[in-house]
């Protein structure tokens, strides 16, 4: 058993984003992404892997395969893995998203980051 607090993986980013990992194990990761406003996550995909994006703080819109989808705070989204996906932060503040990936693919995608 684990438990986490999101607030202790929510920070500012230094440039455009900051990825902070929660957990990771043979089959699944689970990391907050924390988007400056006004930025963007580029377009990718994850091949074999479904994605699950929540946005706990901020207004996002989701772009997948050219298909648009307004979030916002307490809304979910699943996304599979070939669909190319982009992540538009529309809000005045940070966007926050929850994000897990299953199974987790390349290890690239399994360590903080900041963009």
């Amino acid at each position: 058993m684990n438990k986490f607090v999101f607030n202790d993986y929510y920070v500012e980013p230094e440039g455009k984003i900051a990825k902070r990992m929660l957990f990771k194990s043979n089959n699944v990761i689970a990391f907050v992404l924390n988007i400056a406003n006004g930025e963007i996550l580029p377009g990718h995909t994850h091949l074999e892997s479904t994605l699950f994006l929540q946005v706990m703080e901020g207004k996002a819109k989701v772009i997948t395969d050219g298909k648009e989808t307004s979030l916002q705070a307490g809304e979910l989204m699943q996304v599979d893995g070939r669909e190319s996906v982009q992540v538009i932060n529309i809000g005045e503040k940070v966007l926050r998203l929850y994000v897990t990936i299953s199974p987790i693919g390349s290890e690239a995608f399994a360590t903080d980051a900041n963009i």
